[in-house]
């Protein structure tokens, strides 16, 4: 059994659950941190305060090990105005597979999005075989897709095998910064959500994201690419959910796309004068609208045995955890 395995942006939801189910099961773990260590205190990993934009960082970080978890990226839906996002989801990997062939790493496996590849047809099923997506896309979407490519594609004799995951939209517990959805989730808990807006998503919960990450590192082939994909539910069934959870008030009114766009103005001045994130842009919009209903995570069932939980069993567990967390009353 490999000993120590490396995990890049190890304090993000999906990277500090990763660690956690590493040290369970006995792995050592090399752990790197951006800037802020509090969702991997207590854990016995050891630490490295880094980027994948530096060479170096990866260096230290690798030594030793045999495997790379890749979890580093930077997640928008506000678009990308100092160019950090498209910078460090697309130089980050092509930084972890040079270093890693210099370090002799054996394994990288790499943390991607269903978000690199066309949601166009929705009439056919969502799988890995997707045309990944152009430079027109949006700015997170492009750089995942180049990101995948980046890796994949090296063409370098004495590269490590590369795999690639690619999860939907992932909630659950250990949501520490929190994420985009743990916010929306938490405003459904403060009842701050008054309409819900058309569309929906497919979620699946971080916990069997990871047990199929775990999977992978034994059962994982190389230049293979497995959906980790749970259950579409428009938002009207999420807020559902969350009310058979927890009691709470939700909003039963959808308001059609064609007005959120019309009202896209006004919610940008209010951010501004709230100092508040805008609850919708135009790309969380358009994700709401364009989600395929039928992505098919098969691949993954077979080989990685990946399985979903029910969608109320995750929502429970969130709120319990963000209770403990004392981030909810």
């Amino acid at each position: 059994m490999t000993k120590t395995i490396a995990v890049t942006g190890a304090n993000g939801h999906i990277g500090n659950v990763i660690c956690r189910f590493l040290t369970e099961q006995g792995y050592s773990v090399n752990a790197m941190y951006h800037s802020d260590t509090t969702a991997l205190k207590g854990l016995p990993v050891t630490l490295f305060k880094g980027s994948v934009l530096n060479k170096e960082d990866l260096l230290r970080l690798f030594s030793n090990c045999d495997i790379v978890i890749n979890c580093a990226a930077i997640i928008s839906i506000h678009g990308d105005p100092d160019g950090i996002v498209f910078k460090t989801n697309t130089e980050g990997p092509a930084n972890v597979l040079e270093v890693a062939i210099k370090s002799g790493i054996k394994k990288i496996i790499h943390i991607s999005s269903v978000h690199a590849v066309e949601e166009e047809p929705l009439s056919l099923p969502f799988d890995e075989k997707r045309p990944y997506k152009k430079a027109t896309a949006a700015v997170y979407d492009y750089s995942k897709a180049m990101g995948e490519q980046f890796l994949l594609n090296s063409g370098n004799t004495n590269a490590p095998e590369v795999v690639i995951l690619r999860p939907s939209a992932v909630i659950g517990p250990f949501d520490f910064k929190p994420s985009e959805m743990g916010k929306a989730l938490i405003q459904f808990y403060n009842e701050k959500i008054l309409a819900l807006p058309e569309g929906g998503y497919n979620f699946v919960d971080v916990r069997d994201v990871v047990d199929s990450v775990i999977h992978a590192i034994e059962k994982g082939c190389n230049g293979q690419i497995y959906m980790l994909s749970g259950k579409y539910y428009t938002l009207k069934q999420l807020a559902q959910s969350i009310k058979n959870v927890t009691g709470k008030n939700v909003p039963s009114t959808v308001i059609p796309t064609s007005i959120l766009h019309l009202l896209l103005p006004i919610i940008s001045i209010y951010s501004k004068v709230s100092g508040t994130p805008p609850l919708f842009t135009k790309t969380s919009i358009t994700i709401l609208k364009t989600c395929h209903t039928n992505m098919d995570c098969s691949k993954a069932k077979a080989e990685l045995g990946h399985h979903t939980r029910p969608l109320e069993e995750t929502i429970r567990d969130f709120y319990a955890w963000q209770k403990t967390n004392h981030a909810i009353q």
